[in-house]
């Protein structure tokens, strides 16, 4: 097994193509993440306010707010808005917090809560830019001022809302992190892995591997050990770049537990792509759609809100979908979903044992 996975590392780093795009991989994927970054669209939302206040400020608040987003896409909350932000039914949430209009009585600076959704990210960037800019533009005027209500004439010195982030340390572009940092994994892996057992047949190494009684659980474990192993080193590396670049951090060791699941997850899924292929050409499409569909189910692309019932739940259930998700619940609210972490693992182990079994298909002994 050991000389298997040798020889695979051996074989994918041996061509200087290899090695250039294992470097250039994770550094292209970050700068047009940031790049696509700025070009997401608002499009139709669904926000949620969740007034603690219960003020008349408040709720004139929550009609300006229906004013500038359209009526229809605010929804009143309660408590339990953070259910309905993972499942992707609201694109974010707004908390008027306890306090509010006292603070805008005493001239003092008003803050909201912005919590985004960790399902749709373009959505939510899109949302909270937009009411920033509007209460930026009320800056000096009259409009907040409370007692607008008993006087025509109004000081204009009162401070307008502003919206602040529930999590203050996060940036709208440390959300992308997820999608850098495991995607240039699942870009070089698949690609790689999908078609090694056709490399073996072509300089027919498995007449080798059979005349020195290789096993075949031998060989498939050597092979996925091998493209996990360099898949969790680009990964490792897109962090660190991405941390540099972006200044994004995330807890190192929940960012090397989901690397570690993704670089095998793939590893297997590529490898098994390559035993049940019939040929080359078939293993390449199958790679590449593999590719595809991890790209748009990512939610990187296009929102997957906003696609319809089926094809949503199935994309939501995704290992790669799931992986972004629990980092993005981590950055906004701190916290590790531990259920769905153990659903990440279910699926990374699943297909390593698929995958080795799958090692029959090519060490077969006539």
């Amino acid at each position: 097994m050991l000389k298997v996975f040798w020889m695979e590392l051996k074989r994918t780093l041996r061509r200087k193509a290899s090695l250039l795009v294992f470097f250039l991989v994770p550094v292209l994927v970050v700068l047009v993440s940031l790049f696509f970054l700025q070009a997401y669209n608002l499009q139709i939302v669904k926000i949620g306010i969740y007034n603690e206040d219960k003020s008349l400020w408040a709720m004139l608040l929550m009609r300006f707010i229906g004013s500038v987003l359209r009526q229809e896409n605010i929804v009143t909350l309660g408590e339990d808005y953070e259910d309905l932000l993972k499942k992707g039914e609201i694109n974010a949430v707004i908390v008027i917090p306890k306090g509010f209009s006292a603070k805008l009585y005493s001239k003092q600076q008003a803050d909201m809560l912005f919590i985004p959704s960790p399902v749709d990210l373009h959505l939510s960037t899109t949302i909270f830019k937009v009411l920033d800019s509007v209460l930026a533009d009320f800056q000096g005027s009259a409009f907040f001022d409370p007692r607008v209500l008993q006087y025509i004439f109004t000081a204009s010195d009162y401070p307008t809302p502003r919206l602040v982030m529930k999590n203050p340390n996060l940036k709208f572009s440390d959300l992308i992190f997820p999608f850098v940092v495991f995607f240039t994994s699942i870009l070089v892996v698949v690609s790689t892995s999908c078609v090694s057992t056709f490399l073996d047949r072509e300089n027919k190494l498995n007449e080798m591997f059979l005349l020195y009684n290789l096993r075949w659980w031998e060989y498939s474990t050597g092979k996925v050990l091998a493209h996990a192993f360099l898949g969790f080193v680009i990964s490792a590396s897109a962090y660190v770049f991405a941390a540099l670049v972006m200044r994004s951090y995330v807890n190192p060791s929940i960012v090397l537990f989901l690397i570690t699941n993704v670089a095998f997850l793939y590893s297997s899924i590529g490898f098994l792509i390559s035993a049940l292929s019939t040929d080359k050409s078939m293993a390449n499409l199958l790679g590449i759609s593999l590719i595809g569909l991890s790209l748009f189910s990512s939610g990187f692309l296009m929102p997957v809100t906003a696609l319809s019932g089926p094809i949503k739940q199935l994309l939501m259930i995704t290992p790669v979908f799931k992986t972004m998700c629990l980092v993005r619940e981590y950055q906004i609210n701190e916290v590790v979903p531990l259920h769905e972490a153990y659903g990440i693992a279910i699926w990374t182990l699943t297909f390593f044992i698929l995958a080795i079994f799958a090692g029959k298909m090519v060490i077969r002994r006539r």
